[in-house]
């Protein structure tokens, strides 16, 4: 288990799903000591209109959930790596060396919790293919992933978000000629060109870059739209979006 963990919001078999993701356990997965995956779900008692945990039933989860972690990877060498909300349940996926210990560690810490009802399971899954495939984000994911980073940092240094100001886009392209089709796809007067540039390092797969500048404010709602539109349009044109950043407005 690492220290670098992250949570976004995706659909699951159709069905919304918030996912809390060891991003960091990536750079050394699969693990060929723990080939084979656990897993535990526990259906809440009271979830929202989309299948997510409530404020009041949260606390009550969380302590379920530290209840029997630390004493599967005791008991196992199982280590978690994410954890996902959907369908009125929360599920819990491990990676272990065998499944010895396993059943009789969950129902021994799920005793004292005894409205809740829960379920175990297994299977061999050297490749990691559920930790890769279901739980580690996607590009759109990561950039939902970025674009929380960011808005966390203005908020924590204070930032209105609201308030308008110019924020700056970037993104890079393959050759010369879809960066300009790209930009000749912008909206006409809202992005400015700030800088274009070619990166000669010959590892680059995308050297031909773009900034732009756009005023708009930095609310979640706003970001989302403008963002996706821009990942959206670059991939359209054989690029990729490369982020943002803005200065704080604090009033």
């Amino acid at each position: 288990m690492s220290d670098k963990w992250e949570v976004y919001f995706a659909p699951v078999d159709e069905e919304p799903a918030a996912i809390l993701v060891d991003l960091g356990i990536a750079e050394t997965a699969p693990d060929a000591d723990r080939p084979m995956l656990l897993w535990v779900l526990v259906p809440m008692l009271s979830p929202d209109d989309n299948g997510f945990a409530t404020e009041e039933e949260e606390p009550r989860l969380t302590e379920l959930e530290d209840a029997f972690i630390d004493a599967v990877e005791l008991t196992t060498g199982a280590i978690l790596v994410g954890r996902m909300t959907t369908c009125g349940r929360r599920e819990f996926y491990f990676y272990a060396k065998s499944t010895e210990g396993f059943e009789d560690t969950i129902a021994e810490a799920m005793e004292k919790f005894e409205d809740y009802e829960f379920e175990t399971g297994s299977l061999e899954d050297e490749e990691w293919l559920q930790y890769f495939n279901v739980l580690y984000p996607g590009p759109e994911d990561e950039q939902q992933i970025f674009n929380r980073q960011v808005i966390e940092r203005l908020t924590d240094s204070g930032d209105l978000l609201t308030k308008p100001r110019p924020v700056t886009h970037h993104a890079s392209f393959k050759t010369p000629e879809d960066r300009a089709e790209f930009l000749k796809s912008l909206p006409g007067g809202t992005y400015k060109i700030k800088d274009e540039s070619f990166d000669d390092d010959d590892e680059c797969d995308w050297p031909y870059t773009v900034s732009l500048e756009r005023v708009s404010p930095v609310d979640w709602e706003t970001v989302e739209e403008i963002t996706f539109e821009l990942f959206d349009l670059a991939n359209e044109f054989d690029g990729e979006y490369d982020g943002w950043g803005s200065p704080v407005v604090r009033g």
